[in-house]
């Protein structure tokens, strides 16, 4: 049973026995603290009663949305034959893997994990483990998730764009001397930082499209050569872009290839798995044997590593995503929403800008030529108000994130935002 009782009860027992009254970094303002107690399609219900149409898709997680019958039928029948093995081999993982490698750009072999931050922290561990260096460079704005490689000059920064600050408490400061940075999309700054460390760079990790922006034109290919050039190995980090702008993410619609590539979020179908996929004699030091009789050997190993339950679901979710029609539909129905709210907001004289790559989307109150910048200044009250606002419409947002378009999402979705957006732009 669910009503306005039950859901305060629970966020009582929540603020009680969790940190801070919440499951991870992301925490509403408490007279609108809700608890998603079901999903369908691309709508989520509170423990209230009240329906959402969801665009953060659990995180991005949720790409088909929360019902797939695919996904749904494949978790049916796994959960039926086991939900999970010791990790030798299942044949969920095996099926899913060699089916990825087959639509993934750079191909090679692939380990599973179970997030994204797992995936970028083993993949950073494989370059240093097939250099023999030490140092990474990242860039800043960059998220690469919560461990103490990736936790650098993501949303906290230095006095200038090459200073590592680390963005938690308890970080390994000693890390710091191994951590390089650079502003994203800026080539000088990269050539300037590669003609100095280049031979002791072990990796560049990046999003390809980081956050909401594309790179530039001749960005990926220069960093592509750079990294060759120096003998590091480039990360692409598609946690976010794989699948989602592309059945082969941002490599498939930038046409650049990196030497690892970690993938997460969406590919379990909604259930926890991530994956690093590339280069075979990089990836081998990964192996058993490897780890046991050669000096490079990396441990990349943990208990839920391929569980069958998410592989299978992904097995669903993959299948879906090939079908011949997945993608055009989805996508241009992300560019009306998008074209639709920058007309609302012309309409209502709202400076402010529409930006995002394919299915992501936010508004951005700033100067749209710095988009990329994430020292640029932004009005990001007004940001928070038009998402709130929308959130207060029963659309249910991040407030003052980035947001998340996914298949499952109606021509009818599209105009409720559209509507809501138009009595939020009149009162900004």
């Amino acid at each position: 049973m669910t009503g306005p009782s039950d859901q305060r009860n629970l966020i009582e027992t929540a603020a009680r026995i969790f940190p801070g009254g919440v499951l991870s970094r992301h925490k509403l303002d408490d007279n609108r603290q809700l608890v998603f107690v079901s999903g369908r399609g691309a709508h989520v219900t509170d423990a209230a009663g009240r329906d959402f149409i969801d665009f953060t898709c659990a995180g991005g997680a949720v790409l088909l949305g929360y019902d797939h019958p695919g996904v749904l039928a494949a978790l049916d029948a796994q959960t039926r034959r086991g939900t999970h093995f010791f990790g030798l081999l299942n044949e969920p993982a095996i099926r899913y893997g060699a089916e990825l490698l087959d639509v993934l750009p750079v191909g090679g072999q692939i380990r599973f994990c179970c997030s994204g931050a797992e995936a970028t922290f083993n993949a950073i561990r494989l370059a240093r483990a097939w250099t023999g260096r030490n140092r990474i460079l990242k860039f800043e704005g960059a998220y690469h998730g919560h461990h103490d490689y990736g936790m650098w000059s993501y949303n906290r920064f230095g006095g200038d764009a090459f200073s590592p600050v680390p963005n938690s408490a308890g970080m390994a400061a000693g890390i710091a001397a191994d951590i390089l940075i650079a502003p994203y999309n800026d080539l000088a700054a990269a050539e300037d930082v590669f003609r100095s460390e280049g031979s002791a760079i072990a990796a560049v990790i990046m999003e390809p499209v980081q956050r909401m922006t594309a790179p530039a034109p001749g960005y990926l290919e220069r960093l592509r050569e750079l990294a060759s050039e120096n003998g590091a190995v480039l990360i692409f980090d598609e946690t976010v872009t794989g699948f989602r702008i592309a059945l082969g993410g941002a490599q498939e619609c930038f046409g650049v290839l990196p030497d690892l590539a970690v993938y997460g979020k969406s590919l379990g179908g909604g259930l926890p798995l991530a994956a690093v996929a590339g280069d075979p004699e990089i990836m081998a030091l990964a192996s058993v044997e490897a780890w046991q009789n050669d000096p490079r050997g990396v441990f990349f190993s943990g208990t839920l590593f391929g569980n069958p339950m998410a592989c299978a679901a992904g097995r669903a979710f993959l299948e879906a995503l090939r079908e011949p029609d997945a993608f055009p539909p989805f996508l241009a129905r992300a560019e009306a929403l998008k074209s639709g709210l920058a007309r609302v907001l012309r309409k209502h004289g709202v400076e402010a800008h529409v930006i995002g790559e394919g299915p992501m989307w936010r508004l951005h109150f700033g100067d749209p030529d710095r988009i990329h910048d994430v020292r640029a200044t932004s009005d990001k009250d007004r940001q928070r108000a038009f998402d709130l606002g929308l959130l207060d419409s029963g659309i249910f947002v991040r407030p003052g994130g980035g947001h998340y378009f996914s298949m499952a999402h109606t021509d009818e979705d599209v105009e409720a935002v559209l509507r809501a957006a138009d009595r939020i732009a009149a009162r900004l």
